[in-house]
């Protein structure tokens, strides 16, 4: 039965990083929002976020944060190698979830997940927050529309200089690497942008001695005959922009562009349109998945289930051919 009542949504939030300190603060914006508790894996670590954000529980496990029964949707933020087993526990105890992207480790774990949500008759997305992201809509209804006529080649980069050996992001036990991360966007960035897939993917990398991708760079060609590249590394630092190209123009994204927040226009014969779009961030993907969860839905209609699988598919496929296996797959 569709709820469409005032009564606030009570956030819980699994993990007590950087992303989830922008989606606690995100939430505080949003009516009828309500973080209402923590989880972490220590007590201390709850406390102090509990304490910085003014949170009325800390529990010292996501065990304990499922079990919490004023909690009505979790948010799960911790690193890749977790999302799978948080979000079956949050789906079981009855909770709905948003699960930060990349969703899970491969498509199998992301299939069961699916399964889980639907089993349970409970809300499930994958925190894809850029294609909420008001000017990378518009840059898609554009697109949609022929404002550059068809589209021939989408490119983006997103490279960051992320040395720290002892973090996260080189470590293969917790699904580390470029790709997941940062690659993700590139990557997909084109697939909201002309609603489709690719059917191939070619993509080459360059790997840490630790097993993980460093860095990764590739090329993949639609069903509509449109042709994408992507580039992703943890060794450097690249312009982070995004162009799409058409027959009869281009559209140049600002960077970063997976928040972008400005692009323009150029079309053949007309003088060059900026157009700036601010944006609240992680805000819109929460607002949406709260919409969805009133209106009676157990998935989103903009970051579909099935987005969500080809997505892990094709990040599964990135990472067979550039030879990154984790230790939980082998």
């Amino acid at each position: 039965m569709s709820d469409t009542s005032t009564t606030p949504l009570r956030w819980g939030i699994a993990s007590t990083g950087g992303i989830a300190e922008q989606m606690t603060r995100a939430l505080r914006t949003l009516p009828h929002a309500e973080v209402v508790a923590v989880g972490s894996r220590s007590q201390e670590s709850a406390d102090r976020f509990a304490s910085e954000f003014d949170i009325e529980r800390a529990h010292p496990s996501h065990t304990d944060l499922c079990a919490d029964p004023n909690v009505d949707i979790i948010y799960v933020a911790s690193p890749h190698s977790e999302h799978h087993d948080m979000t079956m526990a949050a789906l079981n105890a009855g909770k709905h979830v948003v699960c930060e992207k990349a969703f899970a480790l491969n498509a199998a774990e992301a299939g069961e997940m699916i399964e889980s949500a639907r089993r349970n008759n409970r809300f499930l997305m994958e925190a894809m927050w850029t294609w909420f992201i008001p000017a990378v809509v518009d840059i898609r209804r554009r697109v949609n529309a022929g404002e550059i006529g068809e589209i021939v080649s989408v490119d983006a980069d997103f490279c960051l200089d992320i040395s720290d050996p002892d973090g996260r992001h080189r470590q293969a036990d917790l699904a580390g690497g470029a790709l997941l991360d940062l690659g993700i966007y590139p990557l997909t960035f084109p697939c909201f942008v002309l609603g489709e897939y690719p059917d191939e993917v070619k993509a080459i990398g360059r790997l840490t001695a630790g097993g993980v991708d460093a860095t990764v760079a590739g090329v993949a060609a639609f069903p509509s005959g449109a042709l994408s590249t992507f580039q992703t590394s943890l060794d450097a630092v690249s312009g982070l922009g995004a162009r799409i190209v058409g027959t009869t123009g281009r559209i140049d994204v600002d960077p970063p562009f997976w928040f972008t927040s400005s692009f323009t226009v150029h079309s053949l014969g007309a003088d060059p349109q900026h157009v700036e779009m601010p944006s609240e961030g992680l805000a819109h993907e929460a607002a949406h998945a709260m919409e969805r969860i009133r209106d009676g839905h157990i998935h989103s209609n903009v970051v579909t289930w099935d987005a969500t699988l080809r997505t892990m598919q094709l990040l599964d496929e990135v990472r067979q051919q550039v030879g990154v296996v984790y230790p939980s797959e082998r």
